[in-house]
């Protein structure tokens, strides 16, 4: 089984890698290590996994990838990047309701 995982480094695709990999599961991580929240702290959640033989860590932003050729011959791909909290990924920071 192959598998790519993006947003590996965050809480959950930090743990669904490890299991994963307790699987025997061939893994692609990917992770842009964003600053919204403590990049050391993604960083101390990938140390699990990142140097293991059956695991690809790719620390890059999904835009400057060849989606294609990552996902090409995955058997399942778990989509988990995303912007953490939901009010700012509506724009800037502000209160204000989005219109």
């Amino acid at each position: 089984m192959r598998v790519v995982i993006t947003g590996a480094a965050g809480f959950i695709g930090s743990h669904l890698t490890e299991r994963c990999l307790a699987l025997g599961w061939d893994v692609v991580t990917v992770d842009s290590l964003t600053t919204y929240y403590s990049p050391a702290a993604k960083v101390r959640n990938a140390h699990a996994f990142h140097a293991h033989d059956r695991c690809t860590y790719l620390e890059q932003d999904l835009l400057d990838l060849d989606l294609a050729a990552l996902f090409g011959d995955a058997n399942v791909i778990f989509h988990l990047a995303a912007q953490a909290g939901v009010r700012a990924s509506w724009g800037s920071r502000s209160t204000s309701t989005p219109s």
